[in-house]
């Protein structure tokens, strides 16, 4: 309800700690406040520099809104409302890009998802969308979610299956070169980080001529998002 109403006003919402009754899960209290409510604290290490500065938006804004429940949870009521913004709201041909307000539906999430595994674009995908229900101010996201979005499908694929295949491929490769040697980089909760491969035939040539040549990277164009290092060595041919 609250969130509509900001739509239609013209500002983004930040929801507020909830208050439980004691020794019970029923909700006892719910606030809302304005995207805008309080200011930013600096978190600025001593001694380091900021490699860069993300906008503050903060601008201290006290609208906002609170419920109060009954200890059954049933009858709600508003104890507090404050109507008056400090900072000027969105134009209604900017109120899709609200961050409250976006979303992207289960149909959505499932089209973006088969159009970018057939190798479509992700802006291609985003912008076929867009044309279906004519124009940006009516797709209820934005670009840049449906980029978060492939990215957390990518990463969700490395968790559910792709990492246990890699580690399997290289250990059967290793059992068929004594000379194949490999390492596999995991973080805290076990997902995959980073890998290195290196075969005998290489070995061997480096061996012989010494000196790696290139050492390149490319900057996360695979479908993981992980950075691909080659060590590029020559030999007489």
């Amino acid at each position: 309800m609250y969130c509509d109403y900001a739509h239609k006003t013209g500002f983004s919402v930040r929801k507020q700690n909830i208050i439980y009754w004691a020794h019970t899960r029923f909700i006892k209290g719910r606030g809302y406040s304005c995207a805008k409510a309080g200011l930013k604290v600096s978190k600025l290490l001593r001694d380091e520099q900021q490699k860069y500065r993300k906008l503050n938006t903060r601008t201290d804004c006290l609208a906002c809104i609170y419920f109060y429940a009954d200890n059954k949870g049933k009858n709600w009521e508003v104890t507090k409302f404050v109507e008056e913004h400090n900072h000027p709201l969105a134009s209604e041909n900017d109120r899709h890009l609200l961050r409250s307000h976006r979303n992207i539906s289960t149909f959505q999430a499932s089209l973006i998802k088969n159009m970018t595994g057939m190798g479509i674009r992700t802006t291609d995908a985003y912008n076929f969308l867009t044309d279906e229900v004519g124009g940006v101010e009516n797709v209820g996201f934005c670009k840049s979610d449906a980029y978060n979005f492939v990215q957390c499908e990518r990463r969700a694929l490395i968790d559910s299956g792709d990492a246990s295949i890699l580690s399997k491929v290289l250990h059967d490769r290793q059992s068929e070169d004594n000379m194949f040697s490999y390492d596999i980089q995991t973080d805290e909760m076990n997902r995959l980080i980073s890998f290195l491969w290196i075969d005998g035939h290489i070995k061997i040539d480096y061996d012989c001529f010494g000196d790696v040549i290139v050492f390149d990277t490319t900057y996360r164009l695979n479908k993981y998002n992980l950075t691909c290092a080659l060590f590029i060595v020559v030999n007489h041919h």
